[in-house]
């Protein structure tokens, strides 16, 4: 912004509009100005034209010319010698120079216009002291031939451009003021709806998210603007309400393996001699399994996620490795349908993770046996994967994805799981422009994984 023009929108606003009104009014003026001096002079050379007539027939006839005021003509013969003049001709010239008479052989209704200046010598100030438009036309008087000349008088056209500048000298500085103030005005109530967010936004404090802008009840850019920023203050305040609960289960999920570690090792301390070091070895290391588990599944959800390679995975081959690592573990049997190959894009461990997730909360609550589907269906991978354990109930089934939510019929066995195992494999399969819902199924619970297709 330059050092002159002002910075508030108000002023700069009023300003502009000053500025164009003046624009446009001065080019108005001098349009119309233009307009009306041809049409005055249009009007005058036509009345010349008809006194023309008037003294043509006066002079052709012998008698006296009726002519207004301060007239000025001139009659010059075949030789071009003035016969007649207006003694104001002289008067105001008198070094006049007689105007050539019509041409030789020029037929009886040759009319002329042309231009004339008469220069006062002594008083070259005087307002006669000017070009002049003539008109002349040819007659005749016993025999002989005469060019008639009469001036056009253009002194009603100077008096009425004159009263019209002297009105729009007083008009068009008063249309500017008037169009400033308006736009003074105008901008003053546009932005008070502005000044009113701008108040509210500046209490918005981190302990103080639950503040909303007014919205005005026009329907204009100010009023989106405002709904704008209340939808942005809301998703604000959701991320900090969803980081304050993820904190908190954070650091309760993080407390009781750190208090059982501690709470064991003390123990094996103050009895040292009669302590099972083997024992307290093992049980120390399972809680740092659990500790590393729960830090590794924070750090992958809190760090950004990474643009998904632009890898071909096929997810037959994903679960034929996954169910084939179950069967040397213990618990409930794992077993798998596939209907043929289903290539997806994206990341092979990441999309591995996804269904080692999946597989793990489902193990933990089968009873007897782990049912892993793919097919595919509408340009989509369907990947499901179907426990004959207790199920999810209808309300809960947005909920199990949450960080650190478990059902608390779960929350007594699930030892093992660390609450964020199928947050993280909605986030895999939502970045992988998919995604994960839990479903009704025959028996148990069914988790149902969709993503797109693609060629190998």
């Amino acid at each position: 912004m330059s050092g002159w023009w002002p910075a508030s929108v108000r002023r700069s606003t009023a300003l502009s509009a000053a500025l164009l009104c003046a624009v446009v009014f001065t080019l108005g003026w001098l349009g119309t100005r233009e307009l009306l001096s041809k049409q005055l002079s249009d009007s005058a050379v036509a009345a010349t034209r008809v006194q023309l007539d008037g003294l043509a027939e006066a002079h052709r006839s012998g008698q006296p010319a009726q002519l207004y005021g301060d007239a000025v003509f001139e009659v010059v013969d075949e030789s071009g010698r003035e016969v007649a003049s207006s003694e104001n001709l002289h008067r105001w010239d008198p070094a006049w120079t007689p105007l050539p008479p019509a041409p030789a052989g020029a037929p009886g209704d040759w009319t002329v216009t042309t231009k004339a200046t008469l220069k006062p010598g002594d008083h070259p100030q005087w307002r006669e002291y000017r070009e002049y438009t003539v008109v002349g036309k040819v007659t005749d008087r016993d025999g002989h031939r005469f060019t008639v000349y009469l001036f056009v008088s253009p002194w009603e056209t100077l008096r009425t451009l004159a009263t019209f500048d002297d009105t729009l000298v007083f008009f068009v500085p008063l249309a500017v003021l008037i169009t400033a103030l308006a736009a003074w005005l105008a901008a003053g109530r546009a932005l008070r709806p502005v000044e009113a967010i701008r108040r509210e936004l500046a209490e918005v404090s981190g302990s103080r998210l639950d503040r909303r802008v007014p919205v005005p009840p026009s329907r204009d850019e100010v009023a989106r603007l405002a709904t704008t920023t209340n939808e942005t203050l809301d998703r604000l305040q959701q991320a900090y309400d969803r980081q304050e609960r993820f904190v908190a289960d954070a650091s309760h999920e993080l407390r009781s393996p750190l208090a059982n570690l501690r709470a064991g090792l003390e123990v094996a301390l103050t009895h040292a001699d009669r302590a099972d070091w083997p024992a307290v070895a093992r049980r120390s290391l399972l809680d740092v399994q659990r500790l590393q588990r729960i830090t590794a599944d924070l750090l992958q959800l809190a760090v950004d996620p990474a643009e998904i390679p632009e890898d071909v995975v096929d997810l037959a081959d994903v679960v034929g490795e996954q169910v084939a690592e179950r069967a040397l573990e213990p618990g409930p049997a794992v077993v798998s349908e596939v209907d043929g190959p289903a290539p997806v894009p994206g990341e092979a461990v990441q999309l591995e993770r996804l269904l080692r997730n999946l597989l793990d909360n489902a193990v933990r609550h089968a009873r007897s046996a782990v049912t892993v589907r793919l097919r595919r269906e509408a340009g989509e991978a369907v990947l499901e994967v179907v426990d004959d354990g207790p199920g999810i109930p209808v309300a809960d089934r947005e909920r199990v994805f949450d960080r650190f939510a478990r059902l608390d019929d779960a929350r007594a066995r699930d030892a093992g799981g660390t609450g964020l195992g199928l947050t993280l494999a909605r986030d895999i399969a939502v970045r992988h422009g998919g995604s994960l819902r839990a479903e009704d199924g025959a028996t148990g619970a069914r988790l149902v994984v969709r993503l797109p297709l693609g060629g190998m």
